[in-house]
């Protein structure tokens, strides 16, 4: 396979990344979240003396709460990372983190209307829903929705109750005020979640820039020489364990300095950048992984094909430049290749620098022989 044929990793999936990211932050950010009710709800209760007062009220209440928090805790992303799977959790998740906001602000509603609770336990259970709300408009802001769905569940309901009874007019006001800062805080910080999630955006499509750039070479396209022999390597390894017949090839365009010197080297660049174009065309459909090994010479890994098979493919290809030679600026160049083919053997090689040599010899021999054809590894014996 040639990089020119693989898709560019930062030309597609950045939309389908963002969004796995907002969905893996949403989770991280809040898994725990939940059991934060349940602590709350025990500090309120143990103020309000609900044990006396409300036993199986609170009791239940504190069920609700924990059963919550561990839904939301197991609620985990899982899966292929699609687009639709994606925004269905999402949005399923989100109803599982709104199960506590709304248990909560009905405890909340309760407490505020029942005359048995005294200021000091409202006043506890306010703080707590200040506390909540502010983490909503700070932390859970992955997604506007949510963090403005959370806000707005637990602090639009308390404020009504607040502004409903004379008693609270204090407090009425200063929650009021407070649900400014809640506002311009869920705004805030949703902006900044965004921009910290473009900067990783960019971050990382850099790196895989860089990463790709490492394993190609940049005048043909193909994969260049190191890239090549780590898949070498690891094309023996399978091969060694007998997963798949292993073909090498390796090309050296003949008299190569006679192009430089008749035409210059931008007809050389552009004679390379052809040859590179042909290989991927006659490659193609293959298992072939195609590579620019250095200057004029070219490497092809071959899986799953037999040795005559692949000397048909050179072959095939080689007759090729004489049929149809590359050309630059409407001058046809003279182009002939000398291939070298061997398939891995295992006795013979040892490893892929083995079965490297072998085939670089039978190149060699290839241009001893007059160039401009075709010589497979030498068997054994012959050797």
């Amino acid at each position: 396979m040639s990089p020119a044929n693989a898709p560019d990793p930062n030309l597609t999936a950045q939309a389908q990344w963002r969004l796995a990211q907002i969905v893996a932050d949403t989770y991280e950010r809040s898994k725990l979240g939940g059991l934060l009710y349940l602590f709350g709800w025990a500090v309120v209760a143990l103020f309000g003396q609900m044990h006396q007062r409300a036993p199986a009220w609170a009791l239940a209440t504190g069920v609700g709460f924990l059963v919550a928090g561990l839904w939301r805790w197991r609620f985990r992303p899982s899966g292929p990372a699609e687009p639709a799977r994606l925004r269905a959790y999402l949005r399923n998740y989100g109803f599982v983190m709104l199960l506590s906001p709304v248990l909560w602000v009905v405890a909340q509603v309760w407490l505020l209307r029942d005359p048995r609770f005294d200021d000091t336990t409202q006043t506890v259970a306010l703080i707590a829903t200040i506390g909540y709300c502010t983490v909503f408009a700070n932390v859970y802001v992955t997604t506007r929705l949510l963090a403005a769905a959370g806000v707005a569940t637990m602090f639009l309901p308390t404020l009504a109750v607040l502004w409903s009874d004379p008693r609270h007019l204090a407090m009425a006001v200063t929650m009021t005020l407070y649900g400014v800062y809640l506002v311009g805080a869920t705004v805030r910080s949703h902006a900044d979640y965004r921009r910290r999630l473009r900067l990783d955006q960019q971050l990382r499509e850099q790196s895989d820039r860089y990463e790709w750039l490492s394993r190609v070479d940049p005048l043909t396209g193909l994969y260049n020489r190191r890239y090549f022999a780590d898949q070498l390597d690891q094309s023996v390894a399978l091969a060694q364990r007998g997963d798949a017949v292993l073909m090498l090839m390796i090309m050296d365009v003949d008299h190569f300095k006679r192009i430089n010197d008749h035409h210059g080297h931008a007809a050389g660049d552009a004679c390379l950048a052809d040859l590179a174009a042909r290989l991927q065309q006659a490659f193609a459909g293959r298992d072939a992984l195609l590579a620019r090994l250095g200057g004029e010479e070219f490497g092809i890994l071959l899986r799953g094909i037999g040795e005559q098979e692949a000397i048909s493919l050179a072959e095939r290809f080689r007759r090729s430049l004489d049929e149809s030679p590359p050309q630059f600026d409407d001058t046809r160049l003279a182009v002939t290749v000398s291939v070298g083919v061997g398939a891995f053997d295992a006795a013979r090689d040892g490893n892929g620098d083995g079965l490297y040599r072998e085939v670089d010899r039978a190149l060699y021999r290839a241009k001893d022989l007059g160039r401009n054809r075709v010589q497979r590894v030498a068997s054994a014996e012959a050797q």
